[in-house]
């Protein structure tokens, strides 16, 4: 390994916990409605401020600044318009106007519980995991494979407080992959559309965030672009 391999991967290893962290965030963003008490500790704990995964992509900074400036000028009278926001985004009623599900961006019937969905119900299998709505839900929404990516970063994490080299190395392998056979085709596509309809900077930020971050994550740990 080059000197600069050895520094990327030591740095790699490093952001495991906060990568985590990041992640389980944005998966809960885009997995439901924000509760206001949620929202109540997001604003007094100034979480956007101390963000635990760092990235020097603008994205990410355009993000972070948005959801400052969403937490400064949060009203809870409005917890409303959030709630109306996230379901005209990935819900409904009428046309979604950013659909949350890989099958839907990569297949060509542009239906749900497609091919890709299959891949990565295995992929989460082989961690021992599966989707909390298997059969109702598909599994390759995006909360859920944020929520996945999240995971294999605590495993790794666990797996390095441990010494357990060999679990560390499977979740590394797996966090090169994922992001090349199944975050990066769609995901920056699936943002763009929530940057392009969000009404609120909490979705727009959160959009934003999460391409910054994934851009982040394959540069560190080298993942092949699609």
């Amino acid at each position: 390994m080059s000197e600069p391999d050895a520094l990327r991967a030591a740095v790699w290893r490093r952001a495991q916990p906060g990568q985590g962290l990041a992640y389980r965030f944005l998966a809960r963003c885009f997995h439901e409605p924000p509760r206001e008490e949620w929202l109540a500790t997001l604003v007094k704990q100034r979480l956007f401020e101390a963000w635990p995964f760092p990235s020097t992509e603008e994205a990410a900074s355009e993000g972070l600044d948005l959801l400052t400036t969403f937490c400064e000028q949060w009203d809870p009278t409005r917890h409303d318009e959030l709630v109306w926001d996230f379901n005209r985004l990935f819900v409904g009623p009428g046309k979604m106007l950013a659909p949350p599900w890989e099958s839907v961006h990569r297949s060509g019937t542009r239906l749900t519980f497609q091919e890709a969905m299959l891949e990565v119900r295995g992929i989460y299998q082989q961690f021992g995991i599966e989707a909390p709505m298997i059969h109702r839900e598909p599994d390759d929404h995006l909360a859920l494979e944020l929520a996945f990516f999240a995971h294999l970063s605590e495993l790794a994490t666990d797996a390095e407080t441990r010494n357990d080299t060999t679990t560390r190395e499977r979740c590394f392998e797996t966090q090169r992959n994922f992001p090349h056979d199944h975050l990066l085709p769609w995901v920056p596509g699936c943002l763009a559309m929530v940057g392009a309809h969000a009404e609120t900077h909490y979705y727009r930020g959160a959009a934003r965030l999460t391409l910054g971050s994934l851009a982040e994550s394959a540069r560190l740990c080298g993942a092949p672009t699609p």
